[in-house]
């Protein structure tokens, strides 16, 4: 984002009280995200009245989570949802992984959608992607609301194979208020927030502007951990049939990584991931160095919406702008050798190629190579090292060389959604609507000399070579219509959906050809009807034909660009069928929904270099993509929150999924299991809350999974447990201050040691116990 744009984000903020824009959400009644003396009337689960299968979140959920906890912690304890964080507070992206109905966010694939006040996060992926974590404070979150398989026909997203899970920000309170809030935890974790409600500044008019600094250890060893730094503000104003809304957020992040190991490693020892502590000055066990792994990232994401609200026509329009920019570190074990290119000024290497690689050198730099005859080598951290890379194998005098490799990353979003809805007599709606996007993305690779591999990763700031550099173009458009039949208590309601999909690949240093790819859908179409079978009881039935277009990452390396099945492979798409009942009553709410997915079309990203047994550091796009076939899911989920007895409440969700692979391709067997995909889960929480009082219990189960594509590792149950209490003193305890709120939430109670998410094959260690104790104050 250039300086400009961002003054002119900023400036939006202030005077948006006479321009600004509108959420147009559809929600469940909840209380705001940061009250917590509510009734348990109030907070129960609630899922809204659609033809197709949704739940959001309740207070309880969000307060069985620490402040500092990442926004998609909260949606865990819902039905279907799988999320696993390798660090605490969700603190490495490179780790985090969500799998819904066989369907996952991870290292290799983005198949759920994710949008921020109903708008698109710009892909979830790892490299120029961002989840709903890099936009939104937990303090700042009003609700998260899971559409597990068929999502709202409006909802914009390339990745909505597996349904969409839209986070919805906090409105400003009615009243000024201050507060501020303090964390402290396990692995020296440390937050600040502060929020200032302006309340009311004009006639319907009230802003928020909120910071946030958070900080942790690594949880594993001594050595690494995460920084990160966020500011939001947003500010409504309701005229009359309007209301207009504008949001900025930005977030800056520096996060250590954790690795993928394998499931005999965890046999092994299943409290390291294999990432070490300390410079041994071996660059071959040194490139895990945990301080090596690293991931920065920056955001900033605004938009304005207007909303009108008349008698029988709804419209809602919502600009948005986001401006993406990082960079990916690893210390590869070596010097390159680079033949070809253009030398530059400083001296660094733009293109050419890797002719070879040393890892020593004499006193005056020129590469050594190892002592004839000598074969020892080392076998940690990866097997099948070679003699080059062991010390024993050089004369003494020979000093160690090493890189420091940067991926660096770049995006800017600029689109649009609008959306209709006309009343046509007393039954019918007709509603359309649109999305657009520009997506510029750029990345490029430079490799830093480590000035003295034997006593730290400091690195020469001019890179020696700059890889590659290219620049990625994605033009979006969608279309819907959708009509709707009010028959009473009877709903039907039917739609069709079209993406045009636009991918372009330049190469910056002009060496390849420019590459083109599009990515259309067919029409899609969705139906559902809800039949309202008393005041209580809801019977739901819907279909949808769900689409995720080619991402520019398919397009990405030097393998991706010379591969001859790019042009043949077509998006991704699934046929979702939901069927189910809601029922709801003073005392108890209850959701029942069956599903059955077909998906076609499945892009596999198949990977040159293995994430246990080694990385392959000087590969550009680390693999290449081709459809395999698809995947066939069916199963049951279910939830119910009863309040039992006066304060008390009690919730459970069961998930039953069987997802298996559709066709024999090189990569998988027709009926095995889908990697990582949890068939059985069951969650149980009792809560308590009365006079400021707060409490609770929830434990999780995680049946046993397959692991790999082959089903030959299974990976282990597991169960977690969380807990909490809290106490929030009101009005005139001490005078000037609100409210005073202190809690403590204890993660993984029990210090449960278990695999989480990761790639087929390789795995993450999932996150150790994790006490953190909260001060809140409001003034």
């Amino acid at each position: 984002m250039t300086l400009d744009i961002k003054k002119m984000l900023l400036g939006a903020c202030s005077v948006l009280a006479v321009s600004t824009m509108a959420t147009a959400e559809e929600a469940a009644t909840t209380t705001e995200a940061y009250d917590s003396d509510v009734s348990l009337e109030e907070i129960i689960v609630s899922a809204r009245k659609t033809t197709y299968a949704n739940n959001a979140t309740d207070q309880v959920m969000l307060d069985q989570e620490p402040d500092a906890a990442s926004v998609l912690a909260v949606i865990d304890n819902l039905p279907g949802i799988f999320v696993s964080e390798g660090g605490p507070f969700g603190s490495d992206d490179w780790s985090t992984n969500l799998s819904i109905r066989g369907f996952t966010v991870s290292l290799s694939e983005q198949q759920i959608g994710m949008t921020i006040d109903g708008l698109p996060n710009g892909n979830s992926n790892y490299g120029g992607g961002a989840k709903a974590n890099r936009y939104i404070d937990s303090e700042n979150l009003e609700r998260a609301e899971v559409s597990q398989g068929t999502a709202d026909i409006s909802s914009p997203s390339h990745e909505a194979l597996g349904g969409t899970i839209n986070f919805v920000s906090s409105d400003p309170a009615d009243e000024q208020r201050f507060w501020a809030g303090l964390s402290i935890g396990n692995n020296n974790a440390q937050r600040y927030f502060f929020r200032y409600d302006t309340g009311e500044i004009a006639d319907g008019t009230r802003a928020y502007f909120s910071y946030s600094n958070t900080s942790n250890d690594a949880w594993i060893g001594d050595a690494g951990g995460t920084t990160r730094d966020h500011f939001s503000a947003k500010i409504v104003s309701e005229q009359d049939e309007w209301k207009f809304t504008g949001r900025l957020s930005w977030d800056d992040t520096w996060e250590n990584n954790y690795q993928r190991i394998s499931l005999a490693q965890f046999e092994e020892d299943p409290n390291w991931d294999r990432l070490t502590d300390t410079i041994t000055g071996i660059p071959y066990i040194d490139q895990v160095y945990r301080p090596a792994w690293g991931t920065l990232r920056e955001n900033w994401f605004g938009y304005v919406k207007a909303e009108y609200k008349g008698d029988n026509f709804d419209f809602t329009i919502a600009p948005y702008y986001h401006d993406n920019k990082g960079r990916g570190d690893w210390a590869p074990p070596y010097l390159a050798i680079v033949t070809g290119g253009e030398v530059q000024s400083n001296g660094t290497i733009y293109g050419g190629s890797a002719a070879g690689a040393y890892t020593y050198a004499d006193s005056n730099g020129v590469p050594l190579a190892p002592i004839a005859g000598c074969t020892a080598t080392l076998t940690f951290p990866y097997g099948g090292g070679s003699p080059a890379n062991n010390p024993a194998c050089y004369q003494d005098g020979a000093n160690p060389v090493s890189s420091y490799r940067h991926t660096h990353y770049g995006k800017q979003r600029f689109g649009v959604t609008a959306d209709a809805a006309y009343l046509m007599g007393d039954i019918n709606t007709l509603r359309a609507g649109l999305w657009w996007e520009q997506s510029d993305r750029n990345e490029y690779r430079d490799w830093h000399a480590i000035i003295d591999p034997r006593v730290s990763i400091e690195f020469d700031n001019i890179a020696y070579w700059r890889q590659y550099d290219r620049d990625f173009d994605v033009d979006t458009l969608m279309l819907y219509a959708e009509d709707t039949v009010d028959l009473g208590r009877l709903q039907l309601r039917g739609g069709i959906k079209k993406y045009l999909v636009d991918l372009t690949r330049t190469d910056n240093f002009g060496n390849e050809d420019e590459q083109s790819l599009s990515s259309d859908s067919k029409i899609l179409f969705t139906a559902g009807a809800l039949f309202s079978a008393t005041d209580n009881l809801d019977l739901f039935a819907g279909y949808s034909q769900n689409f995720a277009a080619i991402k520019d990452a398919v397009i990405e390396g030097q393998a991706s660009a010379t591969n001859p099945e790019i042009p043949d492979l077509e998006g991704e798409t699934a046929d979702n069928f939901d069927v189910g009942f809601r029922f709801g009553n003073a005392w108890l709410k209850a959701t029942v929904t069956a599903y059955y997915i077909k998906f076609n079309n499945r892009i596999t990203f198949v990977a040159s270099g293995d994430g246990v047994g080694g990385i392959d550091y000087l590969e550009e796009g680390e693999g290449a993509y081709f459809n395999v076939g698809g995947i066939e899911s069916k199963g049951l989920e279910a939830s119910v929150s009863a309040d039992f007895a006066d304060y008390w409440n009690l919730y459970g969700a069961l998930t039953l999924n069987n997802s298996e692979y559709t066709e024999t391709t090189a990569e998988v067997v027709e009926g095995n299991k889908v990697a990582l995909a949890p068939e059985f889960q069951l969650v149980g929480t009792l809560s308590f809350a009365k006079d400021g009082v707060r409490a609770g219990v929830s434990a999780k189960h995680v049946g046993t999974r397959w692991g790999d594509f082959a089903n030959t590792q299974e990976l282990p149950s597991f169960t977690t447990v969380d807990a909490w209490i809290g106490y929030r003193l009101g009005e005139d305890v001490i005078k000037g201050i609100q409210s005073i709120d202190i809690s403590l939430n204890v993660s993984n109670l029990t210090d449960e040691r278990y695999l989480g998410g990761g790639t087929p094959g390789s795995y993450f260690l999932g996150t150790g116990r994790q006490a953190t104790a909260n001060l809140t104050l409001k003034f």
